[in-house]
């Protein structure tokens, strides 16, 4: 396998462009539109941004475990990863906590850390930290997104080569383990984090957490990219549902809403103090067939509820067209993505009548199903109400119970999420792969694979395969089962709306797995003109 290095420049994005000379300009190297935001005003220290989000009492706040998205804005608030994306999808050092990170081969990285890192106590972060870290991530009794780590590496495999150097001994082949150190999950936490004290490296320290309420934080004046931090203090505040959320950004009570719902975004964008983004970087949302649970344990019933959907419709009603249609297959941002080429799936009631029969289900003997969403989550509710309008055009032989249930409580660890048959998700765009070991061992949403199935087997084979064509080979096989027996409908990759006062100024527009920009990369680089 060829070497793999990435290293830090030394020269920012933003620094960059803030320095573009006008030649470059000239050259169309840049569009004057696209620097225009960046030239209106310049960077100005201090206020306090208000960031709304929809949350509740259950709001989890780890630096390696969360689930929805005010536990995002907190982790990327608190916690920063050893390497980020860029805008395709590609490891980087811009960001993060790693100077350089080098895989010489499928089973060794080494990543050298940034020097004069440290922790919000004060403490600097190193080698030490990073190990404790993954060996969090690692164990088994701990409550973390760190299952499909363990696949390729062992706590033994972590070795402190000095204290700024880490290197990665895998005892599976991974080929792209630079893209896991990406994870927004695995940041680092200090030696000893038990998931309760947040104590992290990021621009602003935690001062105050409520659950269900707000969380305050200061900016941390030992932080390491300190010139890019503008604001004295960010405060995220939760919002029951999505209406108060935007009625507190329309009333100025807040400066930026999170993922607000696309039925909005008009109404938004038309105010004049007001600027509305989104990002289509192949997140998608998604119905949940468990396998494990009637009805769904039948595949026929599985295969008939995915023809049941008018994709077009829903992609309009529940986006009001922000979106590119789905097929029930993820990774839309994999160069792999339906590597087997399958048509296009339409709704086909009569086949999907033919499927249920083979079942045992008719107009004499129904089948009647509870499909469930939280109110969090822009767009679930469309979602479930639209497929169980849809579903009437089987003339009673599939009736659907669709059902809003509180976000703190659908999420919860006895709620509707992955405890039910028949629910409804969201993720952010991820690789095909890094997706299926997500899907299989952190949030096992449908139970797959089956006991029977070479899905993981595949899986591995495939992580550990450099040559792009037999990799391309093996992920076809993969997404074929997924395809023909999977558990996901997924009618739809939404792009992802925000909308934030006018005068927030840097707020970058690009390809990203999470709100603004990741949250900004914990609210740096954003300031008030």
């Amino acid at each position: 396998m060829e070497q793999q290095e990435i290293e830090t420049s030394g020269l920012s994005r933003r620094h960059f462009i803030q320095g573009v000379s006008s030649a470059a300009l000239a050259a169309g190297i840049f569009s004057s539109s696209s620097l225009n935001a960046w030239a209106a005003s310049v960077p100005k220290k201090g206020g306090t941004l208000k960031v709304g989000v929809v949350g509740g009492a259950n709001d989890l706040y780890d630096a390696n475990y969360i689930v929805a998205k005010a536990d995002q804005a907190r982790l990327m608030s608190t916690f920063e990863t050893l390497l980020t994306f860029d805008e395709n999808f590609v490891p980087v050092t811009a960001n993060g906590l790693a100077q350089s990170a080098k895989q010489n081969s499928p089973t060794k990285v080494t990543v050298k850390l940034r020097k004069g890192v440290k922790f919000h106590d004060g403490t600097p972060m190193t080698a030490d930290d990073v190990i404790a870290t993954y060996k969090r991530l690692l164990d088994p009794s701990k409550k973390t997104t760190g299952k499909p780590l363990r696949t390729f590496l062992d706590p033994s495999g972590l070795v402190k080569l000095d204290p700024l150097t880490v290197e990665f001994n895998l005892k599976a082949p991974n080929v792209d383990f630079l893209s896991t150190l990406a994870n927004y999950t695995y940041a680092i936490a200090k030696a000893g984090y038990d998931g309760k004290t947040q104590i992290g490296t990021s621009a602003f320290s935690l001062v105050s957490f409520t659950p269900g309420r707000e969380s305050v934080h200061k900016r941390f004046k030992g932080y390491w990219d300190a010139k890019n931090v503008y604001f004295d203090e960010v405060r995220i505040i939760d919002f029951a549902d999505k209406t108060a959320l935007v009625n507190a950004l329309i009333a100025k009570q807040i400066d930026v809403a999170v993922d607000i719902p696309f039925e909005q975004f008009k109404t938004l964008k038309s105010k004049k103090y007001l600027n509305v983004i989104e990002n289509s970087a192949g997140a998608w949302l998604a119905f949940c067939m468990r396998i494990d649970i009637k009805p769904f344990d039948d595949n026929n019933v599985r295969q008939a509820m995915r023809l049941l959907v008018d994709r077009k419709q829903m992609l309009k009603r529940v986006l009001s067209g922000h979106g590119k249609m789905g097929n029930d297959l993820y990774g839309y941002i994999d160069r792999n993505y339906n590597a087997n080429g399958f048509p296009q799936r339409d709704q086909d009631i009569p086949a999907a009548l033919a499927l249920l029969k083979k079942a045992g289900y008719t107009k004499a003997n129904p089948l009647r199903v509870e499909l469930t969403a939280p109110d969090d989550t822009g767009g679930l509710i469309l979602m479930i109400q639209t497929l169980a309008e849809q579903a009437k055009k089987t003339e009673g032989v599939v009736i659907i119970d669709a059902k809003v249930i509180d976000g703190g409580t659908y999420w919860s660890a006895k709620g509707q999420y992955m405890n039910t048959g028949f629910y409804t998700t969201y993720w952010s765009g991820r690789t095909y792969l890094a997706q299926a070991a997500a899907s299989m061992d952190i949030y096992p949403e449908l139970k797959w694979p089956p006991a029977d199935s070479s899905f993981r087997a595949d899986y591995l084979k495939a992580a550990g395969t450099a040559n792009a064509k037999k990799r391309r080979e093996i992920v076809a096989r993969m997404q074929k089962e997924e395809f023909e027996k999977g558990g996901y409908i997924i009618p739809f990759f939404n792009n992802f709306a925000d909308a934030y006062s006018s005068k927030v100024k840097g707020v970058v527009v690009r390809p990203s797995q999470l709100n603004m920009d990741y949250y900004a990369h914990g609210f740096k680089n954003i300031w008030f003109d």
